[in-house]
C-alpha cells in the first residue's frame, strides 16, 4: 500500500510541477510586416497565432484584442479573426465581434476625438483553443515621415516564433540596431523592395518583476528607422508651431504673474504651475497625432493639449514674460543613435528654461517639479526643437544626491525628547523650488515629529545644487513604554531612501532593478539620555562594500550619551541581476526595523 501511495504522491507532485510551470498563453507565431511604399505611403500586416492554456488567459488577458488607427488617414482591414477548437473545428468571428469604439485616452480631449480603437473579440474561447487574428493597417502617405518603429519583441506570454519583415524601396536606406539579441537579418529583393527579415525564436515572456527600468533597454528589441534623427526633425521643423505667438488672454496671464514676481525664478515656477495644473493633460501618444502639434494659442483656446503642445504653449508663455526657452525631447542614451531617426523612442517632452538671473533649468509642462527636472535626466540624450539651431547634449551622472541629517537630541527624566537637526540635501534630493516658494516646507522633511512638535525652522543656504537647513524640536509625549522598556524611532529623512517606497524585495530576480535615483544618505545623532539609563539595543559596527555602494550602521553608549551612525550610498540607480543579491542583503540591513530605533531601560539601584 505504501508503495502505491508514494506512486501516486510522485506522480501528483510531478503533475502539480508541470502545472505550475505552464504559462497561461503561449503565441506559437507572430509576425509583423512593415511596407514603405514609393508613393510614402505604408501598410502594416500583423498576424497573430495564440494558444490558450487557462480561463484566466481568455477571461482577462487575451479576450479581445485592440487596435487603435487614426480613420480620417488610416485604413484597417480585418482579414481573418477564427478560433481553432481542440476538436479541430472553427469559430469564425461573427460580424458584432468587432466594435469601433474611442480610445480611452482620447475621451477627454475634444481635437483627438476623430481617433478609433478597433475591439476585436476572439470567438468561442476556451482552454485548449487557438486564437488567430490577420489585420493589415494602410496609411497615406505623408502622415508619417518616414518608415519607423521601436519594436520590443517580449509580450506577456512566450513567443515561439517571430518574424519582424521590412519593405523598403530599392532607392531607400534602412538604419536599424538589434539589442540584447545576436540576430541579423536576411536581406533579399522582391521587385523594386528590399527586404529585411528578421526571424526569432524562443523568446520568454515578459518578467512580471517590479522595479524594472523605465527605458526597457535590457529587453530585446528591434529599432529601426528610414530616416536620420536630423531627417525626422525636419518633418517636425516643416510644422507652423514655431512662432510662439500668443493672444491677448495668454499675454494677460504672463502680465498679472510676472507683476508679483520680478525675480525670474518664482515667475518660472508660478507660470509652470499655471500650465502644469489649469490647462487639461492629453495623454495622447505623439504617433497617434502623426508626429504633428497644434500651434500654442490653440492648445490654449481648447484649454488642453498633449505633452509636446503643452511644452509648446508654455515655451510660448516664458518667452512672452522675457524667458529664453526651447522644448526639448529626452531619449535614452542607450537607444539613441543620430543615424537612426526613431521618434517612438522619445521618453519625454520637457522645456528649456534659460533665466538670466540662474542656472539653466529643465521644466516639465505636465507636472510640477520640486528642482530642476535635469537631475532626473541621468542617462538621457536631450534634443533641442530648435529649427534655427537644433542642439542635443547627453546628461550623464550619476549625481550623488547627499541626505545628510546630523541630530542632538535630548531625553528629560520623564523621557520626553527635545533637540536639533542640521539637514544637507543637493542635486536631485534638494527641493529647492519648493523651499524657494514657501520656507516651511522643511517641516516636512523629518519623520517621527508633529507639525506642532517642530518649534522652530530656518534656511541657513539655499541653492539649486546644495541646500542646508535647521530643525529644533519638542516632544509632546515621552518615549512609548512597554513592560518596562522605552522605545524611540530614529527620526528618518524623508528625502532618502524612503522616497523610493520599496519595502519589500524578492530572494531572487532576473531582470535588472530600476531605483528611482543613487543617494548618499547619512545620519549621526547624538542622544543624551537620564542617569541610570542604559540603551538595551546596541549595534556593533556593520560594514558592506560593494562596486555600487556602501553601508555603514552603529549604535553605541558611552556613559549618558548614545552615539548612531548610519550610512547607506547606492552610486547607480540600475542594479544589474549580479549585483541584485548584495543591494537586497545591504536594503534589507538598511531597513532592518530593529536598527533603526533605540530602546532603552532604567537601571535599578
Amino acid at each position: 500500500m505504501k508503495y502505491i501511495i508514494g506512486s501516486f504522491l510522485l506522480i501528483f507532485s510531478i503533475g502539480l510541477k508541470a502545472q505550475q510551470t505552464q504559462t497561461d498563453a503561449v503565441y506559437e507565431k507572430i509576425i509583423k510586416e512593415y511596407t514603405l511604399n514609393k508613393d510614402g505611403s505604408q501598410e502594416f500586416h500583423y498576424y497573430k497565432k495564440l494558444k490558450l492554456n487557462t480561463h484566466y488567459s481568455f477571461n482577462r488577458l487575451y479576450g479581445e484584442t485592440f487596435i487603435i488607427y487614426n480613420p480620417e488617414v488610416q485604413k484597417l482591414t480585418i482579414n481573418n479573426c477564427q478560433t481553432t477548437h481542440q476538436d479541430g473545428k472553427v469559430t469564425e468571428a461573427p460580424f458584432n465581434a468587432l466594435n469601433e469604439v474611442l480610445p480611452r485616452f482620447a475621451s477627454d480631449a475634444p481635437f483627438y476625438n476623430h481617433l478609433r480603437e478597433m475591439v476585436v473579440t476572439h470567438p468561442g474561447t476556451e482552454v485548449g483553443a487557438i486564437l488567430e487574428l490577420d489585420y493589415t493597417l494602410f496609411t497615406a502617405a505623408g502622415y508619417y515621415p518616414g518608415l519607423m518603429n521601436d519594436e520590443i519583441l517580449t509580450e506577456s506570454s512566450p513567443v515561439q516564433k517571430e518574424e519582424i519583415v521590412i519593405r523598403i524601396p530599392e532607392n531607400e536606406e534602412l538604419n536599424y540596431k538589434v539589442f540584447n539579441l545576436r540576430t541579423a537579418p536576411e536581406i533579399t529583393s522582391e521587385g523594386n523592395f528590399k527586404v529585411y527579415r528578421f526571424t526569432f525564436s524562443g523568446i520568454k515572456e515578459n518578467s512580471h518583476e517590479s522595479y524594472q527600468p523605465i527605458n526597457q533597454a535590457h529587453l530585446p528589441r528591434i529599432i529601426f528607422s528610414t530616416l536620420t534623427w536630423e531627417e525626422a526633425l525636419q518633418f517636425v521643423y516643416q510644422q507652423p508651431i514655431w512662432n510662439y505667438k500668443t493672444d491677448k488672454k495668454m499675454q494677460e496671464l504672463v502680465s498679472e504673474i510676472r507683476a508679483d514676481n520680478k525675480y525670474d525664478l518664482p515667475f518660472i515656477l508660478k507660470l509652470n504651475k499655471e500650465v502644469a495644473e489649469n490647462i487639461n493633460n492629453w495623454q495622447i501618444p505623439w504617433n497617434y497625432a502623426g508626429y504633428k502639434a497644434r500651434i500654442p494659442i490653440e492648445t490654449w483656446e481648447s484649454n488642453g493639449g498633449n505633452p509636446i503642445e503643452k511644452s509648446l504653449m508654455f515655451t510660448a508663455l516664458l518667452r512672452e514674460g522675457g524667458i529664453n526657452a526651447y522644448p526639448a525631447l529626452a531619449i535614452p542614451s542607450e537607444l539613441y543613435d543620430p543615424n537612426i531617426g526613431c521618434l517612438p523612442l522619445i521618453q519625454d517632452f520637457l522645456v528649456q528654461v534659460n533665466p538670466r538671473e540662474l542656472e539653466q533649468m529643465y521644466l516639465s509642462a505636465t507636472h510640477v517639479s520640486n528642482q530642476n527636472k535635469v537631475f532626473q535626466l541621468d542617462g538621457q540624450t536631450m534634443i533641442g526643437l530648435n529649427p534655427e539651431n537644433p542642439w542635443s547634449e547627453e546628461i550623464s551622472g550619476p549625481f550623488e544626491n547627499k541626505v545628510i541629517t546630523n541630530g542632538t537630541l535630548i531625553f528629560d527624566d520623564s523621557l520626553k525628547c527635545s533637540g536639533s537637526f542640521e539637514i544637507l540635501l543637493t542635486e536631485g534630493v534638494n527641493p529647492y523650488y519648493d523651499l524657494e516658494l514657501d520656507s516651511n516646507s522643511i517641516k516636512s522633511f523629518i519623520s517621527g515629529f508633529s507639525g506642532k512638535e517642530i518649534i522652530a525652522s530656518s534656511i541657513i543656504n539655499n541653492a539649486q545644487f546644495r541646500s542646508l537647513v535647521n530643525l529644533k524640536v519638542q516632544s509632546k509625549k515621552p518615549a512609548h513604554q512597554q513592560n518596562g522598556y522605552y522605545f524611540f524611532e530614529l527620526p528618518e529623512n524623508k528625502k532618502g531612501t524612503s522616497a523610493w517606497h520599496v519595502n519589500y524585495l524578492h530572494s531572487e530576480r532576473s531582470t535588472p532593478l530600476e531605483i528611482p535615483f543613487g543617494v548618499n544618505e547619512q545620519y549621526s545623532y547624538e542622544i543624551t539620555i537620564p542617569e541610570n539609563t542604559r540603551l538595551v539595543n546596541p549595534i556593533e559596527l556593520k560594514e558592506m562594500k560593494t562596486p555600487f555602494g556602501e553601508l555603514v550602521l552603529s549604535t553605541a553608549q558611552k556613559g549618558n550619551k548614545i552615539v548612531v551612525k548610519r550610512m547607506l550610498m547606492i552610486r547607480q540607480s540600475e542594479i544589474s541581476q549580479e549585483f541584485y543579491p548584495d543591494f537586497k542583503s545591504m536594503l534589507d540591513l538598511w531597513n532592518e526595523m530593529n536598527y533603526r530605533k533605540i530602546i532603552l531601560a532604567e537601571e535599578k539601584n
